[in-house]
This record gives C-alpha cells, structure tokens and sequence, in this order.
C-alpha cells in the first residue's frame, strides 16, 4: 500500500514551478520567433511595393515622354515654337504662316509657380507635356458641343494652301480634305498635360498626407485631375539641350538657360528624371540608422527625416524621340 502512494503522488511544487518556467521560456522564445518572422515579411512586402512603385513610376513617365512632341502628319520642319500657359483652358493657336507649335516640354523649377496645381509639394519640380493623340478621329464623329481642341491636316492639293492645319474645338472648322479630295481628313486630339508632386493623395477635408505623384490633363475645355502613383515625394528634372542641331545632347541643365540655344525649350531632346520613393507605410523598427541624404544628380541633394518610411532614390535618362529625331534627319 505504501508503495502504491509513493507511485501515485504527485509534482513537488519546486518542480512544478520548474516546469512552468521552462514553458515560459520556451513560449517566449516561439513568440520572439514569430513576431521577427512576421515583422520580416512585413518588411519585405514593404520593400516589394516600394520598388514596384517606382518602376510603375519610371515606366509611366518614360512612356509619355517618348511620345512629348508628337504630331502626327504634321510638317515640323521650319516651325516656330511656342511656351504656351498650361493652366489655360484655352490653348494658344496653332498658326500656318509661319506654322506655329508647341514646345513638347517645359520644365517648372520649385520656385516657379503654377495655379492650376493644387498642393504642389514644396521644393518639387512640375513638367508640362504636350502632343497629338496617337489614334485619329473622324471629324464628323466629333459631338456638336465638342471642347476638346483637336488638329486637323489637309492632304488635298486643292485645299488652301495658306491653310495647311485647323486648330480647334468646333466640329465646323474641319473642312480640310483628305488625299482623294473626297472627304474630310481625320482629326487628332491635342494633349496637353502637367506632371507634379501633391503633399496628399486625397486632399482637403478628411484627406491624407501622403505625397503623390499626379497629373493635371486638359480635358474638354477643363482640367482633370489625376493621383497615379503614391509616396513619390520628390520630384525633379534635367533637362539635355541639343545646341547644334543634330540631335543629340550637348549641354545637360537643370533649368532653360539665359540666352541662345539652351533658352529654347524646343531644343530639349532628353530629360533625366531624379525621384525618391516611400514606402506606404512605416517600418518596424529602426532600419535606417540615421537621416538619409540623397543626391539627385545635378539637381542637389534632399534630406529626409527619421520617421520610419523606407524611402529610395531613382533616376533614368529619357529621350525625346520625336524632336531629336526630326532633327537627325534634316
């Protein structure tokens, strides 16, 4: 019977306080394991969209502005070029003795203001872009109120010669005829756009202050806009000037200089885009170590401030495909 008790009894307490303690432990060391784990991935999902933020970035300027300074069938060669104001709603004309075009871009330094951009960050650059639309339109398709300023070209050799383009919105004025003589030509929309960083994405009351990279389009006789990419927060330009003609780049500056070829925008043939990303939300932890600088080519350096977004800088070379082409084959 004595031995039966002895084989039935129990923990000691000492040895149940024992057991408990190495459970804590060894829980501890599970939960240690897997929030690390878990902050980890968070990390590493981070990193993931910060960079496909900026590759979307990139790729969606690069795309347009191979395509700055496209006009279609219209002849460029001997063309006086113009800086009309992007935030008008009504575009300058395009005259045809002599033919009168837009620049395809026009940079805007931090300290030269636009209107039309609402919440323009602080110490960011802005770009105006303009072109035709790649898809042609028929004329008589054009609604009766139409606002869109659209360019029409005649390949008629019986139309007026002093009237080779129509620039405008009302369907009427496209009378200009197509090779056969038969039928008006098509039409293309005129594109006009601004490039800029906003210090939120959605602003005003109950907005955010996330900054964003967006897109002021002139739409139907007024301006849309359009937040496409978030946590871009710096945005800036330099800009590759062709001063004889050929071109190619002679001169990179980051703003239109004083006198000559390099205060002409129509001699801009290649832009170098600098940009810094941030991460969408913060890191956990103190993965930075310290302040960051970074230098944005020639455009000088930007600091950011420790408050846990993971943030990287960006740079491409882009060039301007109509106008450096045009002028490598005159």
């Amino acid at each position: 019977m004595l031995n039966r008790r002895r084989a039935m009894r129990g923990l000691t307490l000492i040895e149940l306080m024992i057991g408990l303690t190495l459970g804590l432990m060894v829980s501890g060391a599970l939960l240690t394991l897997l929030f690390s784990a878990s902050s980890n991935g968070r990390n590493l999902q981070r990193s993931s969209l910060l960079i496909e933020n900026a590759r979307y970035t990139a790729e969606l300027l690069r795309d347009d502005l191979r395509l700055a300074g496209f006009f279609g069938e219209v002849q460029t060669v001997g063309a006086v070029y113009t800086v009309p104001d992007p935030c008008s709603n009504a575009p300058a004309a395009w005259v045809a003795a002599p033919l009168g075009l837009p620049t395809a871009v026009r940079g805007y330094g931090a300290a030269e203001a636009l209107g039309c951009l609402s919440a323009r960050r602080a110490g960011t650059a802005a770009l105006a872009v303009r072109r035709l639309d790649v898809a042609t339109v028929a004329a008589a398709a054009l609604p009766a109120g139409n606002l869109q300023h659209h360019v029409q070209v005649s390949f008629c050799p019986t139309d007026p010669v002093a009237q080779p383009i129509v620039f405008g919105n009302a369907p009427a004025a496209f009378t200009l005829r197509n090779r056969a003589c038969n039928a008006p030509s098509p039409v293309r929309a005129y594109v006009s756009r601004i490039y800029f960083v906003a210090s939120c994405n959605r602003c005003g009351a109950g907005g955010d202050s996330t900054p964003t990279l967006k897109r002021l389009d002139l739409l139907n006789g007024a301006f849309v806009e359009t937040a496409l990419v978030e946590g871009v927060e710096e945005l800036r330009f330099e800009y590759g000037f062709d001063i004889d003609n050929d071109g190619s780049v002679d001169n990179w500056l980051t703003a239109a200089g004083a006198a000559g070829p390099t205060a002409a925008w129509e001699n801009v043939v290649a832009l170098k885009l600098h940009f810094v990303a941030r991460s969408p939300d913060r890191a956990v932890g103190d993965t930075l170590g310290g302040a960051q600088t970074f230098t944005l080519g020639a455009t000088g350096t930007v600091t950011a401030p420790v408050d846990g977004f993971v943030r990287r800088a960006y740079s491409t070379t882009v060039r301007l495909v109509n106008p450096s082409a045009t002028r490598e084959i005159q």
